[in-house]
C-alpha cells in the first residue's frame, strides 16, 4: 500500500464510517455539527493517497483466485463508471464479513494477489472498490479511480 501512506494520527472508526457515507451518498447521521463540518473540510483537503490510507487501514488484504474464471466472479462493479474494462485487472470482494467469503470462495492469502478483500458494507461498496482500485491496481486503474475519487471529494 506504497500509495497510501499518510502522516498524523489513524482516524476513528466513527470518523471513516462517516468518511465513507460522505464519499457514497454526500449525507452522515453518524456526525453532525461542526464534526461533520471538520471532516468534511478534512476529506477535501487529503490526498486521495492518504484517504485511502485512512479508509483501508486494517480493512484490506490481498488474495489469488484459483483459476481465471473464478477470477471474473470478483470483477468491480464500479468499472463502467471508471471506464475501464474488464479485460484482466484486479478483482475487489466487498463483504461485512470479508475473510469468511474469502475462504468460503478458496481464495489464498497472497502478498502479490490478484483480488482485494475489504471488510464493508454494500452502501459503501462503490467507494471501497475505487479505493481498492486506486491502492492495489495497475496504473490505469490507479489513475481511473484516482479521477473518480478526487471527483467525488469536490462534490461534498
Amino acid at each position: 500500500m506504497t500509495r497510501t501512506t499518510h502522516r498524523g494520527r489513524n482516524w476513528s472508526d466513527k470518523a471513516v464510517l462517516a468518511a465513507l457515507d460522505l464519499l457514497a451518498s454526500g449525507s452522515t447521521s453518524i456526525l453532525n455539527g461542526s464534526e461533520r463540518s471538520r471532516l468534511k473540510q478534512r476529506i477535501r483537503s487529503t490526498p486521495v493517497g492518504a484517504l485511502a490510507g485512512q479508509i483501508l487501514r486494517g480493512k484490506v488484504s490481498l488474495r489469488r483466485a484459483v483459476n481465471t474464471t473464478s477470477k471474473r466472479n470478483f470483477a468491480p462493479t464500479m468499472l463502467r463508471e471508471l471506464q475501464l474494462s474488464r479485460q484482466g485487472g484486479l478483482g475487489v470482494l466487498i463483504a461485512q464479513n470479508a475473510d469468511r467469503v474469502a475462504r468460503d470462495a478458496h481464495l489464498a492469502r497472497d502478498d502479490s494477489g490478484d483480488i482485494v478483500i475489504v471488510e464493508g458494507t454494500e452502501k459503501h461498496k462503490g467507494v471501497l472498490e475505487a479505493l481498492a482500485l486506486y491502492a492495489f491496481g495497475d496504473t490505469r486503474e490507479c489513475s481511473a479511480a484516482e479521477a473518480w475519487i478526487a471527483g467525488v471529494k469536490e462534490r461534498i
